[in-house]
């Protein structure tokens, strides 16, 4: 990323004269977007082709910075915005800084930061050990970790590195009167770095807004190993879900005219739905511009609920994954991606629009994606 300093006057006198504090500042982003073909776009399981914001990354803007306070003592901050490249349009409607929205300090003890922020199960996850950063595109923003809620307001967080080992924990504050449980969130994550290998794991456990006896419990194990020019990914997963997050959160695309919706797959208040799944992939630097990764991600779920049609079963799904992304620059990069979803039983409405049919779904996009 290219990082700007800015020297920041601080208002105020003292007894001897202006005091003056520095913080470094940095205004970071990717815009990335893509031409995008769709083998199943609707209800009549038509084709389509449409720009897209981007088959990779979504798009972002953002504002960090920090203060040195002296004796090792630090202030940070973080604002982040998602938005739409193919239209300009925010993420979320009515929210300016919808990804990241936050203020800390950091010391000897670690990082403390309060906001707006990721969960430390998906910054494990898209960091460290989900070869497609969490499939950070719309085909497969449902495994692993975004089967439950990944960013979380109000949120206490501590992050600390004992040697080898990285460790986070963090609670979101359901603030609901008479209730510290309703509305809660727990979630950690560990990580262990020997050399070339890494091994990490997390918990995350979510409570409803509307009742404290329903909940959303997550368990993640992972791996990887970089061999030097490949590394390789892998990871297990576990979801039990009675809150009814699971599902709103593993929509197929946010587009709401497109081939899925939040909507039409979801588990029930009240009904345990589980999610059961694994994913392995590997990445490889075939040349000093070109690098080649492929992913491959399972998941079977029981009692899943697709409320447009009043029914519950259980499924099973299944996505390959095929990326190639050619560096232009350290900034910029050309890409091509290709994914084949499969759904079995009650995963098709998970997969696509219910009244389509369809169980399975091609997409191939190509695109540019620029970090600043």
């Amino acid at each position: 990323m290219k990082k700007s300093s800015l020297l920041l006057l601080a208002a105020g006198l003292t007894s001897g004269g202006a005091a003056f504090a520095q913080t470094n500042v940095t205004i970071y982003g990717i815009v990335d977007t893509s031409i995008h073909y769709l083998s199943n776009a609707n209800a009549n399981g038509s084709s389509n082709i449409r720009v897209d914001n981007g088959a990779i990354a979504n798009s972002r803007i953002g504002f960090k910075g920090t203060e040195d306070l002296g004796g090792g003592l630090k202030a940070m901050f973080q604002l982040e915005n998602g938005f739409s490249s193919d239209t300009g349009a925010m993420s979320q409607a009515n929210t300016l800084f919808n990804r990241q929205s936050w203020v800390g300090l950091q010391g000897s003890f670690g990082k403390v930061r309060m906001g707006k922020q990721n969960t430390p199960l998906f910054d494990l996850l898209a960091d460290h050990f989900d070869p497609l950063t969490v499939g950070n595109y719309g085909s497969n923003s449902w495994l692993p970790a975004a089967g439950t809620l990944i960013r979380t307001p109000n949120m206490v967080r501590y992050d600390n590195d004992f040697g080898p080992v990285s460790a986070a924990v963090s609670w979101s504050f359901g603030e609901k009167a008479g209730s510290v449980r309703t509305g809660s969130q727990f979630s950690s994550a560990l990580r262990y770095t020997a050399g070339a290998f890494a091994v990490g794991g997390g918990f995350q456990q979510t409570v409803s807004p509307d009742n404290s006896s329903y909940k959303d419990t997550v368990w993640n194990l992972s791996a990887s190993y970089d061999f030097g020019p490949a590394k390789v990914f892998g990871g297990w997963f576990n979801i039990k879900d009675t809150t009814g997050t699971t599902g709103a959160y593993m929509a197929v695309d946010s587009d709401t005219t497109g081939w899925t919706t939040a909507s039409t797959v979801k588990a029930t208040a009240g009904n345990q739905r589980k999610d059961n799944g694994f994913f392995l992939g590997s990445s490889y630097k075939a040349t000093n511009a070109l690098t080649l990764t492929g992913a491959f991600y399972y998941d079977k779920s029981k009692n899943v609920s697709y409320t447009g049609l009043g029914n519950v079963g259980d499924g099973k799904r299944y996505a390959l994954v095929g990326w190639a992304d050619y560096a232009l620059s350290k900034r910029t990069q050309l890409y091509t991606t290709i994914d084949y979803n499969k759904a079995k039983d009650a995963a098709v409405y998970e997969l696509t629009n219910s009244a389509s049919g369809k169980n399975s779904l091609t997409t191939v996009g190509v695109g540019i994606r620029h970090i600043f």
